[in-house]
């Protein structure tokens, strides 16, 4: 190609004087062609050497092998070092991943990852064995059944964790804050397809709503239990997304749509592939609402929990109470293979309304989840100076950097000693036995729930009769932790009475009492009301 332009431009004789220049010219495009072509090459070059690992295991290793389950290790590692969230479905486990957005399953309720060849648990499903075992973000399950669960595949997780409802599992956990691992038994249970576990008035004007999942069908239960609490009288609304791991976006954006009257953008994503920079804005509506909202979130809280939270509060729309937020900002796309399995890869990243990414770094993966461990992680002035810092239209400041960081820190400290773990962990579950020991009694004494609530106690000697009752049980346990802890018990064996007689969203209505976050937010509800005036 050169020496046909070479001789095209000597030719011409009053281009000859410039035929040098030309020719480095496309000399320079060509070796540079070479190069990019080169780089290109670069991005496989590993290609070779994995054939010839393959080959070399397939003709020399000792033992027979399936050389598919070594294929397929290969790739969960491959798409394991894009991010913590891009990840390998194999065939068999397509249907039971779905399930949590369509189906029903029984097993312990855990939205789970692999970190370092342990399941460590990301956060607890709400209303489900491991909600009530107390087991939380961050705990590593290092031995199930006593056996070890170093490097268990997705697979073995599901069919030792997964099983009929009664059957029991003992697992042994680690948690970052503990120095010793302890054992829980759980008892497998149906877990809960709905996404709203409990719509209720707290009081005469507040509406208390409680979200666990983000599924197809959660903008449309919200809106119907708005309806029946705006029908009780509702005027304002305290939304908890705690331990609410995420899900399907377009019900998060459908959740804020609600309560946004205006063109205002919801969230937007970036990414490099068609359709993946995307604009989600608000549609105006005679239906939107205009009472308060305050939401509550943790560090369970993940991906469309921190989109409704974050959108609230760039938008100046609500408070936000709790901890910051797990910081999932990661859009992934769902490609299906040929085999039946599936491969989620992230296309793109989620951004708040005010422009914050909602994804923490994710440098190293350890940390990704263990920091999630750590104590006060946002409560001081010194880590919110590290953040990145947004402007909303009414001149409020929000933090970038992961997470959605609430505009009011409460912290919830629940290390229970000893006596009180093995008691509300048992397997037993000796507080919903106790309380059924007491359902007749409450039944006769009391008939609604707002007197029960108020008068009925398990002081003096109805708490040295419970004890009596759990030596019974063969529990070990020592009088002075339990009564240290007592408020937390005496609250669990009501609630299970409530819930028992009044149905299960008492449960949750009682457990409120004792619920120091939000116990905390409702005194920020005029801090709401200024926002909407």
């Amino acid at each position: 190609f050169i020496y046909f332009i070479t001789i095209f431009f000597s030719l011409n004789f009053k281009a000859m004087k410039y035929t040098k220049y030309i020719i480095s010219i496309i000399l320079g495009a060509v070796i540079l062609w070479g190069f990019k072509s080169d780089t290109a090459k670069d991005k496989f070059q590993k290609m070779k050497t994995l054939t010839q690992i393959i080959r070399l295991v397939g003709e020399n290793y000792v033992d027979d092998i399936d050389m598919n389950d070594i294929l397929e290790g290969a790739i969960v590692g491959l798409l394991d070092k894009l991010d913590p969230h891009s990840s390998y479905i194999p065939a068999e486990q397509f249907e039971l991943i779905n399930e949590q957005f369509d189906g029903a399953f029984e097993g312990i309720g855990i939205e789970f990852n692999i970190l370092d060849g342990y399941i460590t648990v990301i956060s607890p499903i709400p209303g489900t064995p491991s909600d009530r075992a107390g087991l939380q973000t961050g705990d590593k399950i290092v031995r199930i059944n006593d056996e070890s669960a170093y490097k268990i595949t997705q697979k073995d997780v599901l069919e030792k964790l997964r099983g009929p409802k009664g059957s029991s599992v003992n697992v042994t956990i680690s948690r970052p804050s503990m120095e010793e691992n302890f054992e829980v038994t759980l008892v497998r249970d149906k877990i809960p397809i709905v996404s709203v576990m409990a719509s209720f008035m707290m009081d005469e004007k507040t509406g208390y709503i409680k979200v666990n999942r983000f599924a197809r069908t959660t903008a449309n239960e919200v809106s119907e239990s708005l309806t029946k609490l705006e029908n009780e009288g509702m005027q304002q609304l305290l939304l908890d997304l705690r331990n609410n791991g995420g899900g399907m976006m377009d019900q998060a954006i459908g959740i804020v749509d609600m309560f946004i009257s205006s063109r205002d953008t919801i969230l937007f994503t970036k990414g490099k592939v068609p359709g993946s920079n995307e604009v989600y804005r608000a549609r105006k509506s005679i239906y939107d609402k205009k009472y308060p909202i305050i939401v509550l979130i943790n560090r369970g809280s993940a991906s469309a929990s921190e989109i409704v939270s974050g959108a609230f509060q760039d938008l100046d729309r609500g408070i936000v109470v709790g901890e910051t937020s797990f910081g999932k900002g990661l859009v992934q796309r769902q490609y299906p293979l040929m085999d039946g399995s599936a491969a989620r890869i992230t296309i793109a990243k989620y951004y708040t309304p005010s422009g914050r990414l909602i994804q923490r770094p994710y440098k190293s993966v350890d940390d990704y989840y263990t920091d999630l461990g750590k104590d006060n992680r946002e409560a001081t002035d010194s880590t919110l100076a590290e953040r990145p810092t947004f402007i909303t239209p009414k001149g409020r400041t929000v933090y970038g950097g992961g997470g959605i960081t609430p505009d009011i820190y409460s912290e919830v400290n629940l290390d229970f000693n000893e006596s009180t773990r093995e008691l509300l962990t048992n397997p037993d579950r000796l507080t919903f036995k106790y309380a059924e020991n007491l359902k007749i009694e409450v039944e006769k004494q009391f008939q609604t729930y707002e007197i029960f609530s108020k008068s009925f106690n398990l002081s003096g000697k109805k708490q040295k009769k419970f004890f009596n009752w759990l030596e019974k049980q063969e529990l070990e346990f020592k009088d002075s932790e339990l009564k240290e802890n007592w408020i937390y018990i005496e609250n669990r064996i009501l609630s299970d009475i409530a819930s028992s007689i009044w149905g299960k969203e008492y449960l949750y209505k009682k457990l409120l009492d004792t619920d120091k976050q939000v116990q905390d937010a409702i005194l920020h509800f005029d801090e709401a009301h200024k926002l909407i005036d």
